[in-house]
């Protein structure tokens, strides 16, 4: 199988995603975002996944870019409900573009689970999952990338290309991209960008 440099570093070998765009990415099939740029389609479990949307997280009121999220999905939508109900394999990838400290991410992680499970009903199951993905924290600078791969069995959690948890519920999936996507998303840029909306 053939990567260029550039594919294998948005898609490492390790994470169990067979990638064969065959090319580097280029204006015809990649997209850009501050500075980052992902592929059209991947590879997963030996299904055809299509990047629906790459959206920023920008913290502060200075706007300051922290990172870079990029959806893959089976077919694109830019219906919630519909992405959520979508059946799996689906892929998040984040791109750091602004250094973090393993405090700063626990605190963003934490932030996160508190504000979904306050509108939502979040099962046990959920909240063990939660504290799983709280012990895959590590610090990041940019150029660091965490991927998420959602399947029926749960969610691998991978760290520039290095499996670090595999989180065994099989709705947690549907967790993650919903907190990102639905009524607790952090932003609405982040949020539109994954859902392929056009930019205001």
């Amino acid at each position: 199988m053939i990567r260029s440099r550039a594919v294998s570093r948005i898609l490492p070998a390790g994470m169990l995603l067979a990638a064969c765009l065959g090319s580097m990415p280029n204006a015809a099939n990649a997209a850009t975002k501050a500075g980052v740029t992902v592929p059209d389609t991947m590879q997963v479990e030996g299904a055809t996944l299509v990047l629906n949307g790459i959206g920023v997280r920008s913290f502060t009121i200075l706007h300051i870019r922290g990172y870079v999220g990029a959806l893959y999905l089976l077919k694109k939508s830019t219906d919630v409900d519909t992405v959520l109900d979508e059946p799996n394999p689906k892929v998040l990838v984040i791109h750091y573009v602004h250094s973090g400290t393993q405090a700063q991410l626990n605190r963003l992680y934490m932030d996160s689970s508190r504000t979904y499970c306050a509108k939502h009903a979040c099962t046990e199951a959920n909240k063990i999952a939660f504290e799983q993905m709280l012990a895959t924290i590590r610090p990041v600078k940019p150029g660091d990338y965490s991927s998420f791969v959602l399947t029926d069995h749960g969610v691998e959690v991978y760290l520039d290309g290095q499996k670090i948890a595999v989180v065994p519920d099989a709705s947690f999936g549907r967790v993650i991209l919903d907190s990102d996507l639905g009524t607790t998303a952090p932003s609405a840029e982040l949020r539109d960008g994954l859902l392929g909306l056009p930019a205001d």
